[in-house]
């Protein structure tokens, strides 16, 4: 595997359909790379936008839905062209462990500051009846050094 491809999946911006890219430029050459992602998605805007090739038209040669041109364009409009680079999907936060459960183990670490994750789960549950596992507490006690 070539050191691009590598580079390209290594950042998040690999396109895994490079398959479906149809555009003739894709084919040839070295600069059009079917399996960037962020490249093919802008080709597909800007073969709309000037050369006026239709979004039904335009999605299919590069691979994509209407759906997902609608988002390349809203998304480059917004965001310029760092809004192609694909977004890590599932949650972007410790929903599991809000600020006030924060600081109830903030709390008892400071009263035990060599406390293990086992031992905060078992105190925060026995004395205050609070539903944190033992796993989300390690997560967030890796994440406080």
């Amino acid at each position: 595997m070539d050191s691009k491809v590598e580079a390209l999946k290594a950042n998040g911006t690999y396109n895994e359909d490079s398959q479906n890219v149809q555009a003739e430029h894709f084919k040839h050459g070295i600069f059009f790379d079917p399996h960037d992602i962020v490249q093919v998605k802008y080709e597909m805007i800007r073969c709309v936008e000037k050369d006026g090739t239709s979004i039904r038209d335009a999605a299919s040669l590069y691979g994509f839905s209407r759906q997902t041109f609608y988002a390349c364009r809203d998304a480059i409009n917004e965001e310029g062209i760092s809004g192609l680079i694909p977004k890590k999907s599932g949650p972007k936060t410790g929903y599991k462990l809000d600020e006030a459960r924060k600081r109830l183990i903030d709390r008892y670490l400071s009263d035990h500051p060599r406390a293990k994750a086992q031992e905060i789960h078992n105190a925060l549950e026995k004395e205050l009846d609070v539903q944190v596992t033992v796993k989300t507490i390690s997560r967030y006690l890796a994440k406080k050094v």
